[in-house]
């Protein structure tokens, strides 16, 4: 995948998706999917127009991305997008439509067509609206296609606040519902304290990024593929406070059937499940034992799933 920067162009005409994708939920998959088969029906490069969502802000205050922007790429990459444009909102934040088209979807996407949600605006103020859009485009040739909004049977449109919502509540199945996908938790393994090696259940730690939206501290069924094989495992976000004294938030996963040394490795750690909430025990031994019995709730949960 190409990554484009402001002042860059792609090498050929491409066919844009436009949006946030703070998610890449399941609306916003329609979005993207829509560009992708547009792109191949007329012989273009399918391209996104995103913002780095740690620079978006949502009535003057920070929000917080449901995904990083290095896991948001990834998932871009993956699925098979040419060019990417991840701009600073401060680049872009007084442009006007006018300038929107003709700097981004011209100049830097060589745009024959492009495709967005029924709710986009661009431009300073987010003045301009997909009714604008769409008459800035026709003047410069490019077509514009408005994708139909995903609505789940049970929870209606998705959006990407209704899955943070879920996520801070531990309801992590219904956030993977609306997500199309297992939540997941990317980053490098660190060096820990051991404890958990020590009483039979070794563990990987992971630093979880205090700028997206924080999964409710506890326990959670989840899985990871390492070396081109899935292993099943338990994992603890949250602080550790019966062993640990900083307020760090880290992910903690155990993976009964997996013995090697993942540390400075990136892994992706998909949660499945909620078991129960972080709390602090009254000593080690009682640690223990509750590891042993969410390990025992995991892999009861993954039989019977």
């Amino acid at each position: 995948m190409n990554i484009l920067n402001l002042g860059e162009a792609a090498k050929e005409p491409t066919a844009v998706a436009l949006g946030i994708f703070d998610g890449m939920h399941r609306g916003h998959m329609e979005v993207i999917g829509l560009v992708k088969r547009l792109a191949e029906e007329k012989g273009l490069s399918a391209a996104v127009f995103t913002f780095k969502t740690a620079t978006v802000t949502s009535k003057g205050n920070s929000y917080k991305p449901i995904y990083t922007d290095d896991t948001k790429t990834r998932l871009l990459e993956e699925m098979g997008i040419d060019y990417l444009f991840m701009a600073d909102f401060s680049q872009l934040r007084d442009y006007s439509g006018e300038d929107f088209a003709d700097k981004v979807l011209c100049n830097t996407f060589n745009s024959r067509l492009a495709v967005c949600g029924g709710d986009f605006r661009m431009g300073k103020n987010t003045s301009c609206s997909v009714r604008e859009l769409s008459e800035l485009a026709a003047e410069r040739g490019i077509e514009l296609h408005i994708a139909d909004d995903v609505v789940d049977t049970t929870f209606g449109r998705i959006s990407s606040a209704q899955i943070r919502q879920f996520i801070a509540a531990g309801n992590i199945s219904d956030a993977n519902r609306l997500l199309g996908r297992a939540y997941s938790v990317s980053g490098e393994v660190l060096h820990g304290n051991c404890l958990g090696r020590k009483m039979g259940f070794p563990t990987i730690n992971q630093r979880m990024d205090d700028g997206i939206a924080m999964p409710k501290f506890g326990v959670y069924v989840s899985e990871a593929e390492i070396g081109g094989q899935v292993y099943r495992g338990v994992t603890n976000i949250g602080v550790k406070p019966t062993v640990e004294s900083r307020n760090i938030p880290l992910a903690e996963t155990h993976f009964p059937l997996f013995c090697g040394d993942l540390y400075g490795q990136s892994i992706t750690v998909r949660l499945y499940e909620f078991l129960r909430s972080e709390r602090k025990f009254e000593d080690a031994a009682a640690l223990e034992r509750q590891i042993a019995a969410d390990k025992s709730a995991a892999m009861e949960y993954i039989i019977t799933h």
